[in-house]
């Protein structure tokens, strides 16, 4: 025998799942239970509990497994669920169970009226809404009229068994108190009920066999779901990856035509800077041309002026040549017309 497994199996309790439903099959056990857990209901006698039963809604639809079920001498029935782990699905778990049983309290052409009430009852190893109650009792209410409880026969109980507020019972508390495996008073009676039959399930090789195949099956199963939520994981990472990629390469296309438009955008401005530069030389060279012939106008005018002064020649181009700072060569052109 795996020594993890016989240990596993030596300290089960009554929050291992296993345990609690091979713990509830008893008759007396679970009667007292549910009058515990609803004392208002006075019940005398149920029918003999049923470990794992299956129900389905519908040929198609995913059927569901209950820990135990049974009925009373009034036709209620009782869905009594061990939750273990918290898989953050709780709401929609406790719905789909409701339905199920509410399912088996109606009877072919029976008027809706008289179908039996539906219990739904779920013991958590955590806080099953994060709300800090040690017992959450769900009912359909008037979203407008919040105190006005639609009595529909359905309700749903879940106990938050690691909570140490103890608004329940001392009967109702010293049940949860051996869930949790906390210190009881020894001489409640179910606790010594539940104590007995709790040896019992230990030394019975059968279920003991079972809890291991079941424990086996369950960590392949946890492995299994590791591996494809890891996977999954991967994929997803991948996805992102991929879809990271995606964006940067569309980024990057937009930034390179968003450069491409800034260099054709550059090419125009350097093209047009230089049409308007060839246009200002153009102007330059026209005014420059302009004021060179207005230049020898004066010139020509000047020495036609001095001339007519009968001034000398030499004193002319002395003249001119100072007043306009020409160079010989010029002075020479000028006299040579």
């Amino acid at each position: 025998m795996n020594e993890f497994l016989r240990k596993k199996w030596e300290m089960a309790g009554l929050a291992d799942d296993y345990i609690f439903n091979k713990v509830m099959l008893d008759y007396d056990i679970c009667l007292e239970v549910l009058r515990r857990i609803l004392p208002d209901l006075h019940i005398k006698k149920i029918k003999l509990p049923n470990n794992q039963q299956e129900f389905a809604i519908a040929p198609d639809a995913k059927s569901v497994r209950f820990d135990i079920y049974t009925t009373d001498e009034q036709g209620n029935h009782y869905d009594i669920e061990m939750q273990v782990a918290d898989h953050h699905n709780i709401a929609k778990r406790i719905r789909y169970y409701q339905t199920a049983s509410s399912m088996e309290a109606y009877d072919k052409g029976q008027p809706y009226e008289q179908a039996d009430d539906s219990y739904v009852i779920f013991f958590c190893n955590f806080d099953p809404f994060q709300l800090g109650q040690q017992r959450y009792v769900l009912h359909k209410h008037i979203d407008e009229i919040p105190e006005q409880i639609i009595e529909d026969g359905q309700t749903d109980i879940l106990f938050n068994v690691p909570s140490l507020r103890h608004d329940v019972d001392p009967k109702m508390q010293a049940f949860l108190d051996m869930i949790a495996q906390r210190e009881v008073e020894a001489t409640d009676p179910l606790v010594v009920k539940l104590k007995e039959r709790i040896a019992v399930v230990k030394r019975n090789r059968k279920w003991r066999s079972e809890y291991m195949r079941r424990s086996v099956y369950e960590m392949d199963q946890e492995m299994r779901e590791k591996k494809i939520r890891e996977g999954e994981r991967r994929i997803r990472d991948g996805k992102r990856e991929i879809l990271e990629g995606k964006r940067e390469l569309q980024k990057g296309k937009r930034e390179l035509l968003e450069g491409k438009r800034e260099i054709q955008k550059s090419k125009r401005e350097i093209k047009e800077g230089q049409d308007r530069l060839k246009e200002k030389e153009q102007l330059i060279q026209e005014r420059e041309q302009k004021l060179h012939e207005n230049q020898q106008t004066i010139i020509k005018i000047s020495i036609e002026a001095m001339r007519a002064l009968n001034i000398d020649k030499t004193t002319i181009k002395k003249e001119i040549k100072e007043k306009f700072d020409l160079s010989d060569k010029e002075i020479k052109d000028y006299f040579a017309e």
